[in-house]
């Protein structure tokens, strides 16, 4: 029985809006505000990253059923059965982006992709179902 299947792709409309929005803002600054050619170039090479994720499609995505937690993002996949795990820690940074660790009962951590994971919030539910024992912490903790 399958509870949770979430997939993500890098084309998608947010990124792709978002890196209109670099590109407007650069050549905004260049052409209208007349920005420094280096610093030009430096923003442009900055959205790079972005535009070739965009190009390749990269997809992400997780899959949880009744008997273990299945991952991938590109080409990192991974795999683990719900009786396995200890517990699962969630930790919000400074940026307030989420981390989320996976803790085995054997002390062996595993750290989930971030595009791969949906809301947080549907995450532990999800979870909460299977009677994963969550820990919450935030920033340094």
């Amino acid at each position: 029985v399958k509870l949770l299947k979430y997939e993500n792709s890098a084309r998608n409309l947010k990124s792709i809006l978002l890196l209109l929005f670099s590109f407007c803002l650069i050549i905004i600054l260049h052409f209208l505000l007349t920005a420094h050619f280096l610093i030009t170039i430096v923003l442009t090479i900055s959205t790079l990253p972005l535009a070739f994720e965009i190009g390749c499609n990269k997809k992400s995505g997780i899959e949880i059923t009744n008997e273990n937690i299945k991952w991938f993002s590109g080409n990192l996949k991974g795999q683990i059965d719900i009786t396995d795990i200890s517990s699962i820690e969630f930790k919000k940074k400074l940026d307030f982006s989420n981390r989320v660790r996976i803790i085995g009962k054997n002390n062996k951590k595993v750290t989930l992709p971030s595009e791969a994971l949906p809301k947080v919030r549907l995450l532990k539910k999800t979870l909460k179902f299977y009677g994963v024992k969550l820990i919450d912490t935030k920033f340094n903790d």
